[in-house]
């Protein structure tokens, strides 16, 4: 028998939102593959696609069961999505997460977050008006080696950090026309760098080229010095025949490794050892420690994406990348591309 006093508490689970999806290139695709697999779970329901090219659109539509559309204006009105992911060419982002979020709905929209420093501002101001969510797809945040080590850090596994070293090469990708590797890739590695270091940018140095791209820079070399002290170090280009994701912290306790395709972390020990030398006797030498490969739950960081984005448009509380922050990675990139330009060192406060 039940004691009256006892209140009974019923498991509620969250809503299942209505999410659709404008934008069917090669990023859109896999946003519609994994909505998919989650509506499977019963986390999300996919309920159309968008794309301006009509047999792109039709073909994501036939393969995933859902109705297909040119004019994303016309799937917002009639399949009333309660969330949608933008997976736009860059500079349509400004005009198509305004339309969206105009009819009340939540927003996931990929990196970067805008063309300019100023449509961005824009999108985070309408978003804020309407009490809407507004995230970015920087994915790398979401990567579960990325979180270990991020872990790692705020337990200081190294003690004080002083430099970070990202290499994204990889070789061009055609499907990559309105922007430079600059703007399509060094977002990711920055906005890295600041979760990871809790800093910010303080100036930044560059050196970019040309070299197969018909309008925009395919290279990049750059150099972050921030605020604590730390230095960054982007390599980062579209001429590389092999993909490499890789992040190197160096501290005091020795290095971190990641490689963000694999998600492996591996950790290797600095070992100071005291020199017999006379002469330099007060002088400490290191030679090489131990190494060591941490275990990592591996999981798609898009699927976690995703997940998170659709629990925060449920009203949970959970860690999802703010715009705010996408804002600070993109300018932080355009001063890479105005250092690059002008071959000169470029304050952030400048």
């Amino acid at each position: 028998m039940t004691n009256p006093q006892t209140p009974i508490i019923e498991e509620r689970k969250p809503p299942i939102l209505n999410v659709a999806v404008i934008g069917a290139g090669a990023m859109g695709r896999n946003h519609l593959r994994v909505l998919n697999d989650l509506e499977g779970s019963e986390e999300a329901r996919l309920v159309g696609v968008s794309d301006a090219d009509e047999a792109t659109a039709q073909r994501s539509g036939r393969r995933f069961g859902i109705p297909s559309y040119i004019d994303y204006r016309e799937m917002l009105d009639k399949e009333k999505p309660d969330a949608v992911v933008v997976a736009v060419p860059t500079a349509l982002h400004r005009d198509v997460v305004l339309e969206v979020l105009r009819r009340g709905v939540h927003v996931l929209v990929e990196k970067p977050i805008a063309s300019t420093v100023a449509e961005g501002e824009e999108m985070i101001a309408a978003a804020r008006e309407a009490g809407l969510l507004l995230t970015v797809g920087h994915i790398e945040r979401y990567n579960p080696a990325i979180v270990a080590l991020y872990e790692r850090l705020q337990n200081n596994a190294l003690g004080r950090v002083f430099k970070m070293h990202a290499r994204r090469l990889g070789p061009f990708p055609p499907r990559v026309r309105d922007v430079g590797v600059v703007i399509d890739l060094a977002p990711h590695d920055v906005d890295i760098m600041r979760w990871l270091s809790g800093s910010e940018v303080e100036r930044v140095y560059a050196e970019t080229a040309r070299q197969i791209h018909t309008e925009h820079e395919d290279l990049l070399s750059a150099v972050l010095r921030f605020r604590d002290g730390q230095i960054g170090v982007l390599d980062i280009n579209w001429l590389t025949p092999t993909k490499i994701r890789e992040l190197m912290i160096t501290g005091e306790k020795g290095m971190f490794k990641v490689d963000y395709i694999t998600q492996d972390l591996f950790f290797y020990e600095n070992n100071y050892v005291k020199t017999d030398w006379d002469t330099i006797s007060n002088v400490s030498g290191v030679s090489e420690g131990d190494m060591v490969r941490l275990y990592i739950e591996r999981a798609e960081p898009l699927k976690i994406e995703l997940k998170r984005f659709l629990q925060a448009a449920s009203g949970e509380t959970v860690s999802i990348v703010r715009a705010e922050d996408a804002l600070a990675a993109l300018k932080i990139v355009h001063k890479i591309v105005e250092a690059g330009r002008d071959g000169k060192v470029i304050r952030m406060a400048d």
